[in-house]
């Protein structure tokens, strides 16, 4: 598949990341089926879009006319195998769950044409990992977006060892079509090249909260002010979503591969405080 190839992008997944990994796409000209297994997604996404659309317009920096052809390029499909018929791209954003990433991916195949490209968000699970279960294996790659997926401009394009060149290739090429700076992990490593910097940040952000030496606050004010940081590690945190962050360190835990995740976080995500999503995390959101 090459890129001029690309007419028809799907997401799978209605979540905070791929809602806007799909319009993202429609506002870059593809014709984009967003699908979700849970009742009420699409319906709230398709409000959503249209409101931030039309505020976009609103606000001067989107022009009418642009606003309105993407809608009309923005496809709410409830049936998995009717919104990834005939598409050329399929991006995977659903729950980070190996299992389940890998039953979808023995489905996609099954379902798509034998040339779609394959990728997955994920920023957990290698490609290889993935698509352990499938027969054709080269058309597979991560391409792992950073919330929000609307503004955020980098996204990293990993390769498996059965990954095709041309699929890579594509990839890179898809991704500045979209607006978008890509980098290319050489060699599979879990974490990618972003995760795995922030994740250092983020073990001694946990160290320096739980062992009594800053607050969160403090915490966050240092990196802001101290190191030009955006946004302090806990406010990253509060973005991603608690309950994915522990649902990733719980995971490594019970792999052996990390240590237990920190108590502040088990006690905020046991309250349901996920962060910006439910309103309220180490910080409280309106």
């Amino acid at each position: 598949m090459k890129i001029d190839d690309i007419k028809k992008v799907v997401v799978i997944g209605g979540g905070t990341m791929g809602k806007q990994i799909a319009l993202n796409a429609a506002i870059h000209g593809y014709e984009v089926n967003l699908t979700d297994s849970f009742p009420g997604v699409l319906e709230k996404v398709d409000t959503w879009s249209k409101e931030y659309l039309n505020g976009r317009v609103a606000k001067g920096k989107m022009a009418a006319d642009v606003a309105q052809s993407t809608i009309a390029r923005f496809h709410m499909v409830h049936d998995l195998a009717e919104a990834v018929k005939d598409a050329e791209l399929v991006i995977e954003v659903i729950v980070e769950k190996l299992g389940v990433k890998q039953e979808l991916f023995v489905k996609l195949e099954t379902l798509t044409r034998p040339d779609t490209i394959l990728v997955s968000n994920s920023s957990t699970f290698v490609p290889s990992v993935i698509s352990s279960r499938m027969k054709n294996r080269s058309r597979v790659a991560n391409l792992h977006y950073f919330n929000p997926a609307l503004h955020m401009e980098l996204v990293e394009v990993v390769a498996a060892p059965q990954s095709s060149k041309e699929t890579i290739d594509t990839l890179m090429e898809f991704a500045t079509r979209i607006g978008k700076n890509a980098i290319k992990v050489q060699k599979e490593i879990e974490g990618f090249v972003v995760n795995r910097l922030l994740g250092a940040i983020n073990s001694e952000a946990w160290f320096l909260l739980e062992n009594g030496y800053a607050t969160v606050q403090e915490i966050d004010i240092a990196a802001e002010k101290g190191l030009g940081h955006p946004m302090g590690p806990f406010r990253i945190m509060d973005l991603a979503g608690l309950d994915v962050i522990y649902d990733i360190r719980n995971a490594k835990y019970k792999a052996g591969q990390a240590e237990r995740p920190p108590k502040t976080l088990e006690e905020k995500v046991k309250n349901g405080h996920f962060g910006r999503k439910t309103g309220q995390g180490f910080y409280t959101y309106k």
